[in-house]
């Protein structure tokens, strides 16, 4: 296990998101609907991590790209808040990558999204004195940072291994559609992931299975040392090395569904490297995520606010 204050790494997705209130569902079809707000928020898979795990104390480096406009200094700004160290390539002739997400009271979710300067971020970009002495360097926002799919992302979390830093990876859902050479580009990577993050979809379709149990098997046999599956509001289950470990969600009101997978993951990788067992891994990483699911106003929950959380519950 890594200190009380680990040092972390968070490399890709620097992204605005422009979020509607929790709306009452209707028929898809040509529609108009009334919102009262859309709510500028910080967002994109990294970002996300990153400001969950600089809240929950750890010693946080996120790093990615930007254009030169409104949207990159809000990032900034949310970036200085959460005490992360941002290294930000800035491409002045794109703008900072934004997305649409709509999304509605039964947790149910639609997002449309511009990358933006995402795609200027290189491999060159991640010199190796960014992740010498970090505990944990996690990927994600893998298909808007272009420039670093597949072979570039291996090797970054190759080398991030090499220096000792364990790993993880969330690639999320391929706007594309997973057409093969996408899910070899993922594949290639998985042999230097410690934790491979993905939800039910996404985890099968990687793996070319129809059960997410046996996908996450797949994927270890692949290389991966562990896969965590989320399950949205069944929680969320772990592959592990030493069998098959489930956890339940809790059960919250519905008020912010965008970025739970990646404050989950943050808060999951957070507890590998400073507690003792996959449970308490799960359970763990499902308050955090429950905390940000039912208020939009605080979404990175601290190491306080989820204990305090935890004691609300007894353990299953």
């Amino acid at each position: 296990m890594a200190s009380r204050s680990p040092r972390v790494v968070a490399v890709g997705d620097g992204i605005v998101d422009l979020v509607t209130p929790p709306m009452a569902d209707f028929a898809p079809g040509d529609v108009q609907a009334e919102v009262p707000r859309f709510d500028p928020l910080p967002g994109g898979n990294a970002t996300n991590f990153a400001l969950q795990m600089s809240s929950l104390g750890a010693s946080t480096t996120f790093i990615g790209a930007v254009g030169s406009d409104s949207n990159a200094r809000l990032l900034r700004d949310r970036y200085r808040q959460y005490g992360v160290r941002a290294r930000l390539c800035v491409d002045p002739r794109r703008p900072t990558g934004s997305t649409m997400a709509l999304t509605w009271s039964t947790g149910r979710r639609a997002l449309v999204t511009d990358p933006g300067a995402n795609a200027r971020l290189r491999l060159r970009d991640v010199p190796v004195q960014a992740i010498r002495g970090a505990h944990h360097v996690h990927r994600s926002g893998f298909w808007w940072t272009s420039g670093l799919v597949g072979k570039p992302t291996a090797t970054l979390l190759a080398r991030a291994r090499r220096l000792g830093a364990t790993t993880s990876l969330d690639v999320s859902t391929d706007p594309r559609g997973w057409p093969g050479e996408r899910i070899e580009a993922v594949r290639i990577c998985l042999p230097h992931v410690d934790v491979f993050f993905g939800n039910e979809t996404e985890v099968c379709a990687v793996a070319g299975e129809q059960s997410p149990i046996q996908a996450g098997k797949r994927l270890r046999s692949f290389g991966a040392a562990e896969v965590v599956i989320h399950q949205g509001d069944r929680g969320a289950t772990a592959i592990t090395p030493s069998g098959v470990v489930r956890s339940p969600a809790f059960d919250v009101a519905i008020d912010n569904p965008t970025g739970c997978g990646d404050v989950f993951n943050a808060a999951y990788a957070y507890a590998k490297l400073t507690q003792s067992s996959v449970k308490e891994w799960l359970r763990f990483a499902n308050a955090a995520a429950a905390l940000h699911l039912q208020n939009r106003r605080r979404p990175y929950p601290t190491l306080p606010e989820i204990r305090r959380f935890l004691r609300g519950f007894a353990a299953p």
